[in-house]
């Protein structure tokens, strides 16, 4: 899955994953393991081998709803809250059986501080950038054309995800995912 995550066009996170690569330790998960439960510090940080993973939250009503998604050769960690030290907002799940390559956040951090100055202030504007477009293209775009926002972007996508994953991402139920589909289908 190409791009899917666009803060990796604004910042270099080749040192993170190299360090990764020599200092951590390779991962399996099963589809629907947790790897950051919502309310707890994280304490990784690692790189999507194969696989991927949801980021969820529950709503008041007690809902999972689904927030984005890493993918293969994508970082994975609630970046901000586990720098911080802060409980996450978010779950991290593996969508289907995922390989990562994690390390401790605490030792990435503290390669970050001694010898990457900037690098957080970076990370962190580029991850607000992408939050906060995502947060307005649901309110200047309709689910049919976020819908066809995501499907001209990654083609694949639904070869990757599930419909009900999709559709939470999007905002929509399943149902009226599959109205929204049916629909673009008549127009071809």
């Amino acid at each position: 899955m190409a791009r899917f995550n666009r803060y990796k066009e604004d910042v270099d996170l080749s040192a993170l994953r190299s360090y990764c690569e020599e200092h951590g330790r390779v991962c399996l998960y099963s589809k629907g393991d947790v790897i950051l439960q919502q309310g707890e510090i994280g304490r990784y940080i690692g790189f999507v081998l194969s696989g991927y993973l949801r980021y969820t939250t529950v709503t008041d009503s007690g809902n999972e709803a689904v927030v984005g998604f890493a993918f293969e050769g994508e970082c994975v960690c609630d970046y901000n809250n586990s720098y911080q030290g802060l409980p996450s907002e978010i779950s991290i799940v593996a969508g289907c059986d995922t390989k990562i390559m994690q390390s401790e956040f605490k030792k990435v951090k503290s390669l970050i501080e001694a010898s990457m100055p900037g690098f957080h202030g970076n990370v962190s504007d580029a991850l607000f950038r992408e939050i906060y477009k995502r947060y307005l293209e649901f309110y200047r775009k309709t689910p049919t054309q976020r819908y066809i926002d995501l499907l001209s972007k990654h083609p694949d996508i639904f070869d990757i995800v599930t419909m009900r994953d999709i559709a939470s991402y999007l905002q929509v139920t399943p149902v009226h995912l599959c109205r929204i589909r049916k629909k673009m289908f008549e127009f071809k």
